[in-house]
């Protein structure tokens, strides 16, 4: 007869990611909905019986994702192992739902209500090491070793007796605990009502400083972990799936899975339309300047997409200061284990920089992050065409001057392209590739690989003024310039934003982004005059005087 178990995967990239989510889309009431939350309630009950009241251990071991659904399988498991490069976390509210599967109820028992609160209600994954510390893993051990350790952990678990060992052990833990202040503030705030009462009342208030009432299911989860905890796991339970099923029929989860699948499919766009084309090969990149923009763009090529990177400067401080800000973003990753010291090591071995071109032209991509003219664009491109071969591509970074512009007396204006970066590269996740109309079609295909190797999300754009993201902005920083000319004030204009769901208003925009400056120029341009705003960055906006011009716009 089974006298333990253990629950892995056979799945390479991981334990388990989720529950299938065109599941959801197929059911129409919010009956069927909470039905099938329900289903998925008994199932992992069965699992958790077997060591609950059949006393037979039952050990998960976790490698790679294990989200949603996969998490909620591992907390009914009596013990959990967990590889060092696993990653654990309920993102279900960033689909407009809450853990359906028992997580809500669960998962507060563990790791305690705040912990558990801070992982439900934002959808964030933990590293192993971090999982560890809270509790959610009981061991953390290398890939290599995992199902070994797993399967001697359940045949111990299965040997264990209730001697007086085990007894003693607990009480050093018991001790270690009492001297532990994160512990003490736990057992103040959670295991007594009035400390209960007030930690839901500040997540609460803090869920609505945040959401402003836009998306509902924080709030649902935060009201069903309450239910379980102060009426019992039935109640918890039952709350549970009601929740969820109401939740399902939202159209802010309809929209947020219509998101989700989105991006799913642009990790999958090629840019071009044509299947035959086929992106090259990268796996060097030369970056001209080493700026904010130039270190931040080597950063995500060396540490994500794994590339060697060369830097020019036009001095020795200029390499240093670059070389400096990817040693310490990569220190950091280290720092949380995300690299390894060896890792990282060799991660800073792949970056060299230098103050002219020598070493570019075993560069498969060249990216240009130098300052927005136009003149001093074209001039490098002349000089990576006179040392690079004819198939090296040429990248603009440019937030507004025209790719073809740029490419004017180009020899081979068929490989230069647009990749525009934002700030700070290695945490802002957009990357648009501009195309222009003599860019071939190897070159775009090309780009967006680098630019997914890198972790972007990639979309494609037409070379035309403000490209995507800047004509979006324009607009919206526009009439919010209008609307302040007709008296409205600052503070009602970014109120009004920000409870429509915006993360920042407009008038926090200007000040922090200084964006009085023209749009465009030129016989193209889509915005005339300049909103010349006089602001400067760290001023307390809503306590100056603003004199908004005119601001007009052509068809």
């Amino acid at each position: 007869s089974v006298r333990a178990l253990v629950v892995c995967s056979g799945k390479k990239e991981g334990f388990i990611a989720g529950a299938e989510i065109k599941e959801i889309a197929a059911v129409t009431t919010a009956a069927q909905a909470s039905e099938l939350s329900r289903q998925a309630q008994r199932s992992l009950a069965k699992i958790e019986a077997m060591h609950a009241r059949q006393h037979k251990p039952v050990i998960a071991a976790l490698h790679g994702s294990v989200l949603g659904g996969g998490l909620e399988v591992a907390l009914c498991c009596s013990g959990r192992i967990g590889a060092d490069g696993c990653e654990l976390g309920l993102p279900e509210v960033k689909l407009g739902l809450i853990p359906g599967a028992g997580g809500t109820q669960r998962l507060p028992r563990l790791i305690g209500v705040a912990n558990a609160l801070d992982l439900i209600l934002t959808g964030k994954t933990l590293r192993a090491a971090k999982a560890r510390k809270l509790g959610l893993l009981d061991e953390v051990v290398p890939a290599a070793i995992l199902l070994d350790v797993a399967r001697r952990r359940a045949r111990e678990a299965c040997a264990a007796s209730a001697s007086a060992g085990p007894k003693r052990l607990q009480w050093q833990q018991v001790a270690h605990d009492l001297a532990d202040p994160a512990f003490l503030q736990q057992v103040a705030l959670e295991e007594n009502p009035l400390g209960l009462r007030l930690l839901f009342q500040k997540a609460r208030q803090q869920l609505q400083q945040k959401t402003r009432g836009n998306y509902p299911a924080p709030q649902r989860a935060l009201e069903v972990v309450r239910i379980g905890l102060q009426e019992g796991l039935e109640a918890g339970f039952a709350a549970e799936a009601d929740r969820f099923g109401q939740l399902a029929m939202t159209p802010h989860s309809a929209s947020l899975r219509h998101l989700f699948f989105s991006m799913q499919a642009l990790k999958k766009e090629t840019g071009v339309s044509d299947p035959s084309v086929t992106a090259r090969a990268v796996d060097k990149v030369g970056i001209l300047g080493g700026g904010l923009m130039g270190a931040g763009i080597a950063a995500v090529s060396l540490m994500q997409g794994k590339m060697r990177v060369r830097i020019k400067e036009v001095d020795d401080r200029g390499v240093g200061l670059a070389r400096a800000y990817v040693h310490k973003l990569v220190v950091k990753q280290v720092e949380r284990r995300r690299l390894s010291p060896h890792q990282g090591d060799a991660t800073m071995q792949r970056l060299s920089g230098s103050l002219d071109l020598r070493g570019f032209a075993s560069a498969q991509l060249v990216i240009e992050a130098v300052f927005e003219d136009l003149a001093l664009k074209q001039e490098m491109l002349r000089h990576v065409e006179e040392v690079c071969p004819a198939d090296t591509i040429f990248a603009s970074n440019t937030s507004a001057i025209s790719i073809a512009s740029i490419a004017a007396h180009a020899k081979h204006p068929e490989r230069v392209i647009g990749m525009h970066y934002f700030s700070p590269v290695e945490k802002m996740p957009l990357l648009e590739v501009v195309v222009a109309d003599k860019t071939a079609e190897w070159v775009t295909a090309t780009c967006v690989r680098v630019g997914q190797a890198q972790g972007k999300v990639v979309i494609c754009v037409r070379d035309a003024p403000g490209f995507y993201t800047t004509r979006l902005i324009a607009a919206y920083l526009t009439e919010a310039a209008w609307v302040l000319r007709e008296g409205v004030a600052m503070e009602a204009v970014d109120e009004a934003m920000l409870d429509f769901g915006f993360p920042v208003g407009p008038v926090t925009l200007f000040d922090a982004r200084r964006y009085p400056q023209s749009w465009a120029e030129g016989k193209e341009a889509v915005w005339v005059g300049d909103l010349d705003l006089p602001l400067a960055k760290g001023t307390t906006t809503f306590e100056m005087e603003w004199k908004v011009p005119v601001v007009a716009a052509t068809e």
